[in-house]
């Protein structure tokens, strides 16, 4: 099973999803052209995006459970499913492999809130007149 560091985007697809995110363009679309292993990456480099967009826009205020709590709960996740696993093993990082399907399917329920999130922190920031004035020099 790869680890932690192999999940990771590199720079240009990075930089791809950062391009579609203040475009407004759907990230999701991505994941149907993704091998497993990019798509937990792309997953990983969604939650550390959100967390640093929540931070600069929201300060202090912030907190993961902004985003989680627009979240489907994994209880009702695995009953639409129809899956019996135990709940902590409900993970796409754990499911990937062995259904993807259905591991796909939670990550880009996950990747559309995160997409939300960051684009109202966006939002947000672009009204702050520090932030444009910095996206224009």
């Amino acid at each position: 099973m790869p680890d932690n560091s192999d999940y990771a985007l590199r720079p240009s697809e990075k930089l791809d999803v950062l391009y579609r995110l203040f475009r407004g363009e759907n990230i999701c679309d991505l994941i149907d052209n993704m091998d497993n292993t990019s798509v937990i990456g792309l997953q990983k480099f969604m939650w550390e995006t959100a967390a640093e967009f929540g931070i600069i826009s929201r300060k202090h205020n912030f907190s993961r459970k902004e985003i989680t709590r627009k979240m489907k709960p994994t209880q009702q996740f695995q009953k639409e499913q129809n899956c019996d696993e135990r709940i902590y093993f409900c993970k796409g990082t754990h499911c990937i492999h062995s259904n993807s399907e259905c591991a796909r399917k939670k990550i880009k329920e996950h990747i559309k809130v995160m997409s939300e999130s960051i684009r109202e922190y966006i939002e947000t920031e672009q009204h702050n007149e520090t932030f444009v004035q910095s996206t224009l020099s």
